[in-house]
């Protein structure tokens, strides 16, 4: 990474550098950039880590995300807001159409989802040694042929 960001540091000084919107900015009317004196010179030591900040750095200062500090009156604002949420939605307010409609069962909504759940249902089982005559039942209820789909689950 330092490798990187000192290549990028030699490109750009012999290279103008373009603005904000790409427009050139304006050299020197010697025409090259100068660098300037107060940069230190690129080594290829190491960086030192003992004896620097880092060394110093503690992992929890890093997840515990700042400050702990929190206002004394936070967890009563909360709890006021979720009971208040809580009792406008639970006892409050009126039933809609949509809370009807989502009363019902969703098999009477969706054509088809009950066959196939019992047919996963009535796969999972016989594949794992389980009772299927619940599912053997509403899947002739339905009119599927289980000889049908016992070749089709022995064929896999």
């Amino acid at each position: 990474m330092l490798r990187l960001l000192t290549k990028t540091r030699n490109l750009r000084s012999l290279l103008p550098v373009a603005g904000v919107r790409g427009y050139a900015q304006n050299l020197p009317k010697g025409g090259s950039v100068k660098k300037s004196q107060d940069e230190e010179p690129i080594s290829n030591e190491p960086i030192k880590f003992f004896g620097s900040q880092a060394a110093s750095w503690r992992a929890r200062d890093t997840r515990s995300g700042g400050s702990d500090e929190a206002l004394w009156y936070q967890p009563y604002v909360i709890s006021a807001s979720l009971a208040i949420f809580l009792v406008y939605f639970c006892v409050l307010r009126e039933e809609s159409d949509i809370d009807r409609r989502l009363e019902g069962n969703l098999y009477d909504h969706v054509s088809g989802l009950e066959e196939v759940q019992l047919t996963v249902n009535y796969r999972y089982n016989k594949e794992h040694g389980l009772d299927t005559k619940e599912q053997e039942k509403r899947l002739t209820e339905l009119g599927v042929d289980l000889r049908q789909l016992d070749a089709q689950l022995a064929a896999q």
